[in-house]
This record gives C-alpha cells, structure tokens and sequence, in this order.
C-alpha cells in the first residue's frame, strides 16, 4: 500500500492502524531482505575466499541502506504511537497483525565519581556498601540511599552522597515485528 506524496515539503506520516500496519510490514520484509543478503554473502564468502574484503563491503553498504529504512519507519511508527499514546497516555504496547509498537520503562542511569563516592563511604561509615578491593559495592548503595532530582541521599543524615549522579531516562521505544 504505496502512499503517494502530494507535494514534496509532505512528509509521508502513520496516522492510523493501517499505515502503521503497512510500515511493520515493510520493516518485517527489510529485516527478510537482510537476511537474505547475509545468507548470500555467506555462501558467497566460503567459495571466493581472496574476494571476502569486497564482499564484506558490499554486505555492509546494502544492509546499512536497509537499516537506514528501517530506522525511517521506526521514526514513523513512533510518531504514530505518540499520537496514540495522547489518546491513551497509560499504553505500553499497541498490537497489530504484524508487529507491536511498545513503550517500556528504563531503569535510571547511574553515574558514578568512584574516587569521591570511596571517599565519602569512608567518611561516614558505610563499610557495609565499601568492597575489598575498595570500591564500593553499587547494587547495595542503590538499596542503601534514596533519590532525590539528579542526587542520592543518605537516609540517615539526609546528606547528598558525593559521587553520584542519577540520570532519569525517558521510556524505551521499541518494534517488534512477528
């Protein structure tokens, strides 16, 4: 189903189920066409083995074009979902014949000084979060402290932990074809 442009300034946009139907299709036939050139390389590198350079090239060059097609209507899946999303602001994943468009949650980034976030566990006497090796053991830190913005807090003395700085991230957007 072959949208055509009307003018040129236009860009082609997935405004309902059927479009974006289409573009899972079309992403599912891409990923096809992937494999297939990667089968064909394959069998084309155990029979010409002095030819592998060129054929890696080639196999690069062609599957980056698809994959510059695919990361196209990825984009417009996602601005569909976005629009779907404003009607339901709670959808986590919207199914269609051939394919999800999903929204999933992540997991806040931690950046870590580990030099200043040593120091300060010494200081106060969080050995129960300080390792051997003298680092300090992050999975139980994050169990210790709480967050507050983009900083971790000692619960006990409500001091900001040196060292540390969490990074909230925005929802994953992922597509998933059958």
């Amino acid at each position: 189903m072959a949208v055509p442009i009307k003018n040129k300034d236009e860009r082609f946009k997935i405004d309902n189920d059927s479009k974006a139907n289409w573009a899972l299709r079309k992403i599912r036939k891409l990923k096809e066409k992937i494999n297939e050139n990667e089968e064909f390389a394959e069998k084309e590198i155990m029979i010409i083995e002095k030819e592998l350079s060129e054929i890696n090239q080639w196999l690069e060059k062609e599957n980056q074009k698809l994959e510059d097609q695919i990361d196209f209507f990825e984009g417009l899946l996602f601005d569909y979902a976005q629009i779907l999303r404003e009607d339901d602001p709670e959808l986590k994943t919207h199914s269609l014949p051939f394919g999800k468009l999903m929204f999933r949650k992540q997991r806040p980034k931690w950046k870590y000084d580990d030099n200043k976030l040593l120091d300060f566990c010494k200081e106060n006497n969080l050995d129960n979060v300080i390792q051997i090796k003298e680092r300090v053991n992050k999975n139980n830190l994050k169990k210790f402290v709480e967050v507050s913005g983009d900083k971790a807090i000692n619960p006990d003395t409500s001091e900001v932990i040196e060292g540390v700085k969490v990074i909230k991230r925005a929802e994953k957007f992922k597509v998933k074809t059958n």
